[in-house]
């Protein structure tokens, strides 16, 4: 039997990602974000929900660029200090909490050097959804640590260890183990 939950964006894990963006003055920033994902291939882009009354909302939309940097599960504690220490009353959350930044190569935003992946955007489209707006950013580069990369040049997951959001329980967590090939393991099933 199914119970019914009421309307929410339940999904189960969520990635937890931090978004860089620059202030006005040029300080570092950067918020956690849950509601993050793919949204196009071609051209590549990257989606973020993120709310008004946010630093990084303003960021963005003067500088039209953030980042997305892909953090590790260590980084656990770090990443949700900066979900709930807002930019507007402490503007230097990183250093606070020892976390290095250095410019995107391409765009007008921060890495977090401590994240092994920081994937750069150029702001294409903000679509305002009621109390967040979706920021679409055309990725326009890719940089990862070389201790992520596998033997086939691509990155190695296990290597990775991303952090994910369980939004239903309110817990950050790990991946997990290895099912399966996408587009292999379900051929033969009907």
């Amino acid at each position: 039997m199914r119970k019914r939950l009421g309307a929410s964006p339940l999904i189960i894990p969520m990635p937890a990602v931090l978004v860089g963006t620059y202030d006005d003055d040029g300080t570092p920033n950067a918020m956690t974000a849950g509601w993050a994902s793919a949204c196009c291939h071609t051209p590549p882009c990257l989606g973020v929900a993120v709310r008004d009354s946010r630093r990084t909302f303003a960021n963005i939309r003067a500088r039209r660029a953030f980042t997305i940097n892909i953090a590790p599960a260590e980084m656990a504690a770090d990443v949700d200090y900066l979900g709930i220490v807002s930019g507007h009353a402490v503007p230097d959350k990183l250093a606070r909490v020892g976390l290095e930044t250095e410019r995107a190569a391409i765009v007008d935003a921060p890495i977090v050097l401590r994240c092994p992946i920081a994937i750069e955007c150029r702001l294409a489209h903000a679509l305002p959804l009621g109390t967040h707006t979706w920021f679409v950013g055309e990725v326009v580069e890719v940089q990862a640590e070389e201790r992520v990369i596998g033997a086939d040049g691509l990155v190695d997951i296990e290597a990775l260890d991303p952090l994910a959001y369980a939004t239903s329980v309110g817990e950050y967590r790990g991946i997990g183990r290895a099912l399966g090939r996408a587009y292999k393991i379900g051929k033969g099933r009907a």
